[in-house]
């Protein structure tokens, strides 16, 4: 996550935005990007790219573009013309990935690497589940595992996991300030840190329920992390991996009446914890904002309980 707004020219770029790929290349001074790094959806892009072609066509009539477009070239011919050691992958350059250098002169349809993530777009929207079922105040959909740290893993079109947290894990910490998820393309481990969230000015971290490579990142969660608490499940889901250890990562995860249960038993520990520093449950249900409003229950302590962090 940014700290700070990043400087160009007299314009900053907000914390939680990005730099539109033309924006990084050079070609332009400011632009942000609105369709996250989804290039071929934006018709700025299609715009830009249009005008780029028009000034190149025109280039190989030996003629000079005219007007105040002239200028434009195509955001790949510019980053063309940098060192070598500063032509980084338009996937770098927009924060989907670590570094990396592009071994195709951006020519992106080429690159095997390319097409992993643009695949990845097909991953974003899930099916939309309705009607989740209630145990002691916390929504447990079904057809859903379960990890001990909080965190769900759901079986999808080919054998891919889409991971998020639960509705008990966002109704302990309530509204998160800030998400840090991993990089699509990077791996993940079973049982090992996947991600991390911060609330006034605390930081937790939460395990990942399976073993795998991240296909698909829900970026907008970054920007908007009210996702996650509002729709822990639907819209604030996290990632999207392919599975590496599938088989022995579901065995180790809670499924069915297991997940009622141990979502009963989490339940009851919390209560006894809200109820150890004097305050109890108005209804026996679930306190939406443990963290909120029972401040004297120490965010570590919440923590090492229910994150296993």
């Amino acid at each position: 996550m940014k700290a700070k707004s990043q400087m160009s020219g007299f314009k900053a770029v907000p914390n939680g935005e990005e730099k539109c790929i033309w924006m990084e290349a050079g070609v332009i001074d400011y632009k942000l990007c609105n369709y996250y790094y989804n290039c071929s959806a934006c018709p700025f892009d299609k715009a830009m790219q249009q005008v780029a072609d028009k000034n190149a066509e025109i280039g190989r009539q030996g003629l000079e573009p005219s007007g105040k477009k002239a200028h434009i070239i195509s955001w790949q011919e510019k980053m063309k013309k940098r060192p070598g050691a500063q032509r980084e992958c338009r996937h770098t350059l927009t924060g989907r990935t670590s570094y990396r250098l592009c071994p195709y002169e951006f020519e992106c349809h080429k690159c095997e690497f390319d097409q992993m993530l643009e695949d990845s777009w097909q991953l974003q929207i899930p099916s939309r589940l309705t009607n989740i079922p209630q145990v002691d105040g916390y929504g447990l959909p079904e057809g859903h595992f379960f990890h001990l740290g909080h965190a769900w893993a759901r079986i999808e079109h080919g054998g891919r996991i889409r991971v998020g947290l639960d509705d008990f894990s966002v109704k302990v910490f309530g509204q998160m300030d800030s998400l840090e998820l991993p990089l699509t393309g990077e791996e993940v481990k079973f049982s090992e840190v996947g991600l991390a969230f911060k609330r006034m000015g605390k930081e937790a971290q939460a395990l990942s329920p399976i073993s795998g490579v991240v296909a698909a990142v829900n970026y907008q969660t970054t920007k908007d992390p009210s996702m996650v608490k509002e729709e822990p499940y639907n819209q604030g889901w996290l990632m999207v991996l392919e599975p590496t250890e599938m088989k022995e990562d579901l065995k180790a995860l809670l499924y069915g009446q297991e997940s009622t249960e141990w979502l009963q038993t989490e339940h009851q520990a919390l209560a006894e914890m809200v109820s150890s520093v004097g305050m109890t449950y108005a209804d026996g249900g679930a306190i939406d904002d443990v963290v909120g409003r029972v401040p004297e229950l120490s965010w570590e302590k919440l923590t090492q309980k229910f994150l296993r962090t």
